[in-house]
């Protein structure tokens, strides 16, 4: 049986457009303004004022969800939006699995690192210190900015066009393509700090790719929360096991270890996808879930 999935108008991929223009010029001319500041010398405090224009450009995404809902929806459309912000009734199973899994991923990797390249140090509770600073930077860098315009905006309308599997592929490349200033700074992205390397690039892509996936399926048993979006967002941000290994924490076996975690990452989406399929089928069928 052909599925049919909605009718996608004109109008509909024009406002996908616009919303992408505005997420990309706002993100991107702050993060240029940001890595001028930090590199240029012409600036004095230039970390401050790069850390100041990294956030506003971190907010590209959300500002963008709302410019274009306030603009182009329906009345009601932004209330509806940001209400999704709130949803908060998930399962136990689902918030064990936000916590846990990213922290299993991160001591995968720590293992694997410790078998196969070089040690890993002595346990150590000396940075234990910097876990509130790591968690504010993990939730405010990332979650907060990004998630209302990536699961709460463009998530739905891609749903209203193509299938579950192909809108979290668009989103997935969407949402690595838009991090690539990041890639000549010193955060923000996995291939920060000047690592840009072809391995690098698309180990970044394929993770941003399956991390998408499950994000979407996380939407479709959350009622298309974005807070649950943010929760898990901040959780893959946070990295907190890295932080009792000392001997790990320089970027570059920082980004080894995060590498590593992404091993599992893969087998994981495509378990996910096996279990996902009789439900997007239904919801393909059907109207949509949120």
């Amino acid at each position: 049986m052909n599925v049919m999935l909605p009718k996608f108008s004109r109008t509909q991929n024009n406002r996908i457009i616009f919303f992408l223009l505005v997420t990309f010029i706002w993100s991107w001319v702050s993060l240029g303004i940001a890595l001028y500041c930090l590199k240029s010398g012409f600036v004095s405090n230039g970390v401050t004022y790069f850390i100041r224009f990294f956030f506003i450009g971190a907010y590209g995404p959300t500002i963008s969800a709302i410019i274009t809902t306030f603009l182009f929806e329906k009345s009601g459309a932004l209330r509806a939006l940001l209400k999704r912000l709130l949803l908060w009734r998930a399962s136990f199973k689902t918030y064990l699995a936000i916590v846990a899994i990213p922290v299993l991923f991160m001591l995968f990797g720590i293992w694997i690192y410790d078998l196969f390249i070089g040690p890993i140090g002595d346990f150590s509770t000396g940075k234990v210190a910097l876990i509130p600073a790591m968690l504010g930077y993990g939730l405010f860098a990332g979650p907060m900015g990004e998630e209302l315009g990536w699961r709460g905006y463009l998530l739905p309308k891609l749903l209203e066009k193509y299938s579950a599997t192909k809108s979290s592929v668009i989103i997935g490349i969407i949402w690595a393509t838009w991090h690539t200033p990041l890639f000549f700074g010193p955060t923000g992205a996995l291939v920060s700090n000047g690592d840009i390397t072809f391995l690098n690039v698309s180990i970044y892509m394929l993770a941003t790719i399956c991390l998408s996936y499950l994000f979407t399926s996380m939407s479709f048993q959350t009622n298309g929360s974005v807070l649950i979006a943010i929760l898990t967002h901040f959780s893959v941000n946070s990295a907190l096991p890295i932080l009792f290994f000392p001997n790990l924490t320089s970027h570059e076996n920082f980004l080894t270890v995060f590498n590593l975690a992404i091993i599992p990452l893969v087998p994981l989406t495509i378990y996910v996808a096996f279990k996902n399929t009789r439900r997007f089928k239904e919801y393909a069928e059907s109207k949509p879930v949120f």
